[in-house]
Order: C-alpha cells, then structure tokens, then sequence
C-alpha cells in the first residue's frame, strides 16, 4: 500500500482518536488571599475546549461544554467558543459558591501546520480567580 492511500485513513484515524474535548478544572490554594474591593479568592477555575476544523473553518469533531471532563463530543457543530468557556467557568463559580469573577484571561489558538492547513484544531482556554464578598462586607470608603 503506498503513503497517498494510507493517508486519508491516516488523518481520519488520528481525528478520532483525538477527538474534540472540553475540560474544566479547580484549584483551591487562593483561599484567604484578599484581591481588590474588599473580595476573597475563593478558587482558581481554567476551562479549555478544542476541535478539529476542515480548512480552519469547517467544524468537524468540538468538545462537549455541557459536559466537560465527559470525553464527549460535537460532530459538525462549532461549539469551541469563549462565550462556552465563560459558561463552563460561571458555573463552576457557582459550585463553588462564588459571588464574582476576576482576572479573568483568555489564550486562543490555531494549529493547523501539522496537515498543510487542512485539518486544523482550534484551542480557546479560559482562567478566571472565584471571589466572594469579605466577611462583614467590603470596607467602608471615608
């Protein structure tokens, strides 16, 4: 078999073995640190969610945002978006009993070199630091 048939089989192979997948992860070790306005960190929440693209612009397989750490996936759908990874982090600031986000950054990414640009992954990754209010309210302004 030459390397032009085996290819395809190949890249579809990889696809799938590789496929989209969204994430979602809590570090606790801010707790008691003060931040501005009278907040507490109470968690470090990331959230990551990637897929693979057809030409950098066809969704092929995206990870799942409803269900993160699920190994799940979207065909077809184009579901690796901030506005998701915001979701993702908001509710797990509620989990966490959080009243307020902060520091909130984002890093989005295109890979696609590794195929000559025709199949492409997309990465959006996502932190923010949980807050609450200080105990007996934030300070009073004189």
């Amino acid at each position: 078999m030459t390397f032009a048939k085996f290819f395809p089989a190949l890249a579809l192979s990889g696809v799938l073995l590789s496929s989209g997948c969204a994430s979602i992860q809590t570090s606790r070790a801010l707790v008691g640190v003060r931040v501005d306005d009278g907040k507490v960190p109470v968690a470090t929440v990331a959230a990551e969610n990637y897929g693979y693209y057809l030409f950098g612009f066809i969704p092929l397989i995206t990870g799942n945002p409803d269900t993160p750490e699920a190994y799940d996936c979207y065909w077809f759908s184009d579901t690796v978006t901030l506005q998701n990874n915001m979701r993702m982090i908001t509710e797990a600031a509620r989990r966490e009993r959080g009243t307020g986000l902060a520091n909130v950054k984002t890093i989005s990414r295109f890979d696609g070199a590794f195929s000559l640009w025709i199949l492409c992954r997309k990465i959006i990754f996502t932190s923010a630091v949980v807050t609450r209010d200080a105990p007996g309210g934030p300070p009073v302004s004189r």
